[in-house]
């Protein structure tokens, strides 16, 4: 049996979602007469009420902020979908705030949370590392750190994060399997850890199969982006040319965005994928299924990343132990790969 909602009690009311919240609360703001209505309605209906959202009514403000370093990525719209489906069941207000890759921009945005008392922070891809340490000691509010960007260990900062050395060795298995030797990795420096991650599992696959990859086969875009679409993409398709050059018959990218670059440079080139090159992304954004052909890329559970991370929040708010995790992701076969062509033109 499905659990019973807040949202299913307020459709069979008739009434909206905030009010039967608050009657479940037993808010003043509602008169006895609906609360002892929907209150019964909710014990006919089996509802349950979430103990973590329970505890939360001690607090001060019931409201969260969630930073994101853009709003054109998919990743993080996906992960924010996540984050507000749990915060609206545990009738949790979310103020959203844009840090554009700028680590002095988000903590400036933290400080500001904290003076307008909100509960918790969310933040996605930061990049605060021990330079900020003394102002990141003087928060005292449960902070959750997405696919954190920088080294640091604070109090009162937890961690989720999807594996990317297993996410980049899944990439390479792929390809290695598939046949390809000659296999290129185009990076992106302004997500430093993740990047360095991905890296090294691109160098140990090749490694381990005795490959030696030449200097000329990996390329890290060093441009300052904020992280967004239209950057990723560029950078895609400004290093794509060179390291096709190269003679690679595969190319493993950090994020799909600069897959999708890379793969709109080689139909500039009239270079055919997968006929002549493979391509491989990383995240399994919205647009792998639209681009042609669609993308093999590695699945970051993004939503579902969001989901958590929003849970541990509210366990952390409560000063309940928060277990900190690591979220393994998967392989999407699609149709940018496949085994090389002995008569490739780079061959």
């Amino acid at each position: 049996m499905e659990r019973v909602s807040i949202k299913d009690i307020a459709r069979v009311a008739g009434v909206s979602y905030s009010t039967v919240s608050r009657a479940l609360n037993n808010n003043p703001l509602i008169s006895q007469e609906v609360r002892s209505r929907v209150q019964a309605l909710a014990q006919s209906m089996g509802y349950s009420p979430n103990a973590l959202a329970q505890g939360l009514l001690s607090r001060r403000t019931h409201s969260i902020g969630v930073i994101i370093t853009t709003v054109s990525d998919r990743f993080f719209v996906d992960v924010l979908r996540g984050v507000e489906e749990v915060a609206k069941a545990a009738d949790i207000g979310v103020f959203l705030a844009i840090s554009n890759n700028d680590p002095d921009q988000e903590i400036k945005i933290i400080e500001n949370f904290n003076r307008r008392r909100v509960d918790g922070v969310i933040v996605a891809a930061s990049r605060l590392d021990d330079e900020y340490a003394n102002r990141l000691e003087e928060i005292h509010i449960p902070i959750v750190v997405i696919n954190n960007q920088a080294e640091g260990d604070y109090q009162n900062l937890y961690s989720i994060c999807v594996d990317d050395y297993t996410g980049g060795r899944l990439a390479m298995r792929h390809l290695l399997d598939l046949g390809h030797r000659k296999i290129g990795y185009l990076g992106m420096s302004n997500r430093p850890a993740s990047n360095h991650r991905r890296l090294q599992a691109y160098l140990d696959a090749l490694k381990e199969e005795k490959i030696k990859p030449q200097a000329s086969w990996m390329r890290i875009n060093q441009t300052i982006t904020a992280g967004d679409l239209g950057g990723d993409i560029r950078a895609g398709q400004s290093y794509a040319p060179v390291l096709v050059e190269a003679g690679l018959t595969a190319l493993f990218c950090y994020c799909d965005s600069v897959a999708i670059g890379a793969m709109m440079a080689c139909r500039s080139m009239n270079i055919a994928v997968p006929a002549e090159i493979s391509i491989v992304g990383f995240d399994d954004n919205d647009l792998c299924e639209i681009v042609y052909p669609p993308l093999t890329t590695i699945r970051q559970p993004k939503y579902e990343m969001g989901q958590t991370a929003m849970n541990m929040l509210l366990a952390g708010i409560i000063k309940e132990t928060v277990d900190e995790h690591v979220v393994q992701p998967t392989l999407v076969i699609r149709e940018s790969t496949a085994a090389p062509r002995p008569n490739a033109f780079h061959a």
